[in-house]
């Protein structure tokens, strides 16, 4: 099973060369939002989780890993 890899999102943040303040605005989320899906705290609705992929350039499923991956957002 995969998760949401909070290392990938902020990876994808980083090579997009955004901030998590141009994300929050892009997505209508807040800062500490973005802040919290990329340390694995909470986990973004499926919408907006396509809306950071698009933004990134990136496929949705570039955001995932293994279950088993340390990186990945507990259930």
């Amino acid at each position: 099973m995969q998760r949401l890899s909070p290392t990938k999102l902020t990876d994808a943040r980083s090579a997009a060369g955004l901030t998590r303040e141009q994300v929050a605005v892009a997505v209508g989320r807040s800062f500490a939002s973005i802040a919290g899906y990329e340390r694995g705290r909470i986990l973004p609705p499926a919408d907006v989780l396509a809306r950071m992929a698009d933004l990134y350039d990136v496929g949705v499923g570039t955001l995932f890993t293994m279950e088993d991956d340390a990186t990945s957002v507990a259930s």
